[in-house]
């Protein structure tokens, strides 16, 4: 017997049958020894291994938008009233005549003429004496459609950008010689988790933009009544009126400042959480003493987990920083939004550097920063998203 290849690539074997020379004849048939060539329809171990990653990374991802989504809708919820009240204060004083006409008294017409003179708790008790208790959770589901679907793809994306930017600063942060492997490589996680962060929350902004215009909107509706309220259908009526007015382009209308705002606060906001649950970990892991056996069995599980107490505290504070920092950049935007669907010769700003000065001159640095005790309590929203991705991410 003999074996060969034939024209077709197939394998092949030559028997000869008979006793004698002249009953001997040659017979030619596929081999079915498959260790004498591999079988080309079945996948390579290393085509298995890409293959088995690529789905891993999908189950992931969908993880951290389910997680993601779960944890926003949840959180925006719980603090919907005080997002209401924070976004009136921040607006007082910046209301159009054609908004406060249709609310004559009340909340409205303080709002109209506030200039910064109204507290929260001012606020708060117009809103529930003449709006009722349910007038807090006004606009909250463009919010939770809009919360769920940024939260969703902010984690989820911020993944993806992590993986795509850690091989390039692998060369962009080799300098100083001098740094040690594992310094390096911690500083590479640390500008990774910023650069992601703030990537993530740009691209999400860019898609998602049209919902917090219509949230914010809704959310300066201050009409007691169906009739005194200038959006009594809510989120159809706001699209409406200012996609006759302005088009797509108006849904659109603080985009450009709302951008820039949103890539420094997701990078301090996600980046900052990320790499300070690094930090902590890499500390904790430093006090272990390693030649005690129990103290060797925590150092898998600090490696993948924190305390809630100690996930909740670091949350809290890069909300409150990112809070803070980014504020001014968010009164801008809001006051550019409540334009949208205005008369032209009704309209306070031209654009946002048009604004800025305007709320400087007219206003001081204080216009900058009214409903910043809210947006401090609001933070506690910030945190609880935060914790609640990494709690539903266990769960899923």
């Amino acid at each position: 017997m003999a074996n060969y290849i034939d024209e077709d690539g197939r394998a092949m074997s030559l028997t000869i049958n008979g006793p004698t020379n002249e009953e001997q004849c040659i017979v030619a048939q596929p081999m079915t020894t498959p260790s004498l060539l591999p079988n080309a329809s079945s996948p390579s171990p290393k085509g298995e291994k890409k293959v088995k990653t690529y789905r891993a990374f999908l189950d992931a991802s969908v993880k951290d938008a389910l997680a993601g989504a779960c944890a926003g809708a949840f959180a925006k919820t719980a603090v919907a009233p005080i997002e209401r009240v924070k976004i009136l204060l921040q607006l007082q004083g910046s209301l159009g005549k054609s908004v406060s006409s249709h609310s004559e008294g009340g909340v409205a017409s303080a709002m109209s003429r506030g200039n910064g003179r109204l507290t929260a708790l001012q606020v708060w008790r117009s809103v529930y004496r003449e709006q009722g208790v349910l007038a807090f959770w006004r606009g909250n589901t463009p919010n939770v459609l809009r919360q769920g679907g940024t939260t969703a793809l902010n984690f989820m994306l911020m993944d993806w950008y992590k993986l795509a930017i850690q091989p390039p600063l692998q060369y962009t942060l080799r300098f100083p010689s001098n740094r040690t492997p594992e310094a390096r490589k911690r500083r590479r996680a640390l500008w990774s988790s910023f650069l992601s962060g703030g990537l993530a929350g740009g691209t999400t902004t860019t898609f998602l933009y049209p919902i917090e215009f219509l949230r914010t909107r809704l959310a300066m509706d201050v009409g007691g009544t169906t009739e005194t309220r200038r959006y009594p259908r809510g989120m159809r009526d706001v699209f409406c009126s200012t996609w006759n007015a302005d088009g797509f382009r108006g849904l659109y209308q603080g985009y450009g400042i709302a951008l820039f705002g949103v890539v420094v606060y997701r990078a301090l906001h996600l980046g900052g959480y990320d790499a300070m649950k690094s930090e902590i970990i890499h500390r904790k892991l430093q006090t272990i003493d390693y030649s005690d056996e129990r103290s060797l069995k925590k150092t898998k599980k600090l490696n993948d987990t924190l305390t809630m107490k100690e996930r909740f505290a670091v949350a809290q504070v890069v909300s409150i920083v990112a809070g803070t920092i980014c504020y001014p950049i968010d009164s801008v935007r809001r006051r550019l939004m409540m334009q949208a669907g205005e008369p032209v010769e009704l309209r306070r700003y031209r654009n946002s550097f048009d604004c800025f000065h305007r709320v400087m001159a007219q206003e001081g640095m204080r216009g900058f920063y009214l409903g910043i005790g809210p947006n401090l309590v609001r933070s506690f929203g910030g945190a609880l998203i935060l914790v609640a991705y990494d709690v539903f991410k266990v769960m899923i």
